[in-house]
């Protein structure tokens, strides 16, 4: 038997668990707790259950994943698996039902026609079905991160939170999110993992999706617009040199400019470098990084401060302006980028993070093209990753770190503020 489900199916999803006696095994990017629910209570029955998902740390925030869902789930006794870019929907009942779908589960398309679920009963496609479920689950078993072990639901009820805390305190604006873990099995889902552009994409992509997700909605997920939005790219931004360092025992001072009888700040960079500074988008986070020496008088990056980007522009050329004969350096560096707003700690440079307690921390994990090879790049090679760098892309791990201590020291010493005028 095969049929076209339009508006019953919580009715029909209740009663095969209520009749399923052997297993139950679902592929689902979202979870409600209602259905959570209904996979325990299988689960503590005696029927062995198995759930995949997406474990996106947007998805928990944004309310169309669960991470209470999971727990009790892992308590039950369910298997959960974490599989990176997945939109398919698989609902499979023992060795005879199965509700099938991925735009099929969504009023996209020829919205409330066939374009929805389909449950198939004592068909051979169930077996194929099976198969498929099987071979997925085969191949996510081999990936580090592929099976959601307590530690995974720990560590992100932990982020939660202090996500949950950063967004509370900055009277309503957008949070920056962008940390997924799982098994990636393709090239596009790695670059997912590797690329926050890709991600970003993704996760608009999901909120749009979520939002007509007609079954997501039946088993008691919310449906409501995303609360948080991620940014397109986090960049370490380095100033002064490794030939030509800063005084350590100063602030980092940002100039400001005069544009058209407007207030600019800028982050600056060498003609050589113009390549980095058209790489540059709109509402791109930066956090700024000073060659200079630290309290021992050592040699080191350090971390003084963050601010957000403007677009890259043709016309970002000191040289096009009267600014050239206010700085030496800046024939140096003419090319530049408008910052929109800043905070710097208001102390020396060599009060800041030094580079490498970053690297010692997170390793691998500390920059986008490092986070996903391990063996390639053990922690000595990371600690060397910025050098001759102009601009690095962080991970959403680092951002998460360098939050947390620009936050103490901010407490600390307070904050030098900035904002362009235009």
């Amino acid at each position: 038997m095969i049929e076209i489900v339009t508006d019953e199916h919580y009715s029909l999803i209740s009663s095969l668990f209520e009749e399923t006696t052997d297993s139950i095994r679902i592929i689902s990017p979202f979870l409600s707790r209602k259905m959570a629910d209904l996979l325990c209570e299988a689960a503590y029955k005696g029927v062995e259950c198995s759930f995949v998902t997406r474990f996106y740390l947007q998805d928990f925030l944004d309310g169309s994943n669960t991470l209470d869902g999971l727990q009790d789930m892992l308590d039950a006794g369910v298997k959960l698996y974490a599989l990176i870019g997945l939109h398919t929907k698989l609902y499979l009942f023992d060795e005879m039902d199965a509700i099938v779908g991925s735009a099929n589960f969504t009023e996209g398309g020829l919205v409330r026609n066939v374009e929805l679920s389909i449950h198939l009963n004592d068909e051979p496609a169930i077996d194929t079905l099976q198969d498929y479920y099987d071979d997925i689950v085969s191949k996510v078993n081999k990936a580090d991160d592929g099976q959601i072990t307590q530690e995974m639901l720990d560590d992100y009820k932990e982020r939660y939170k202090k996500q949950k805390e950063a967004k509370a305190k900055a009277d309503g604006s957008k949070n920056i999110v962008c940390i997924m873990r799982g098994a990636a099995l393709d090239k596009s889902a790695r670059n997912l993992k590797e690329n926050i552009n890709a991600a970003f994409d993704e996760i608009e992509t999901n909120t749009k999706e979520r939002l007509n997700d007609v079954v997501y909605a039946a088993l008691g997920g919310k449906k409501e617009e995303a609360s948080h939005k991620s940014l397109r790219n986090i960049i370490l931004k380095f100033s002064a040199s490794a030939k030509k360092r800063a005084d350590g025992n100063e602030p980092m001072f940002m100039h400001e400019f005069i544009d058209n009888g407007k207030a600019v700040y800028i982050s600056n960079f060498s003609e050589a470098r113009k390549s980095s500074a058209k790489t540059v988008e709109e509402g791109d986070e930066t956090f700024f990084c000073v060659h200079s020496y630290d309290k021992n008088g050592k040699e080191c990056p350090l971390i003084v401060g963050k601010g957000i980007f403007r677009k890259y522009s043709s016309n970002n050329d000191a040289r096009k302006k009267d600014w050239i004969k206010q700085y030496e350096w800046l024939s140096d560096y003419p090319i530049y980028c408008v910052i929109s707003e800043a905070k710097v700690i208001d102390a020396p440079v060599n009060c800041g993070i030094p580079l490498r307690e970053l690297t010692d921390v997170l390793g691998y994990k500390t920059y986008m093209h490092t986070r996903n090879n391990p063996d390639k790049y053990p922690k000595e090679r990371v600690a060397k990753a910025h050098g001759q760098q102009a601009m690095l892309a962080l991970s959403p791990e680092a951002k998460e770190y360098l939050d947390v201590r620009l936050d103490e020291l901010g407490k600390m010493y307070g904050w030098k503020k900035y904002e362009s005028e235009i």
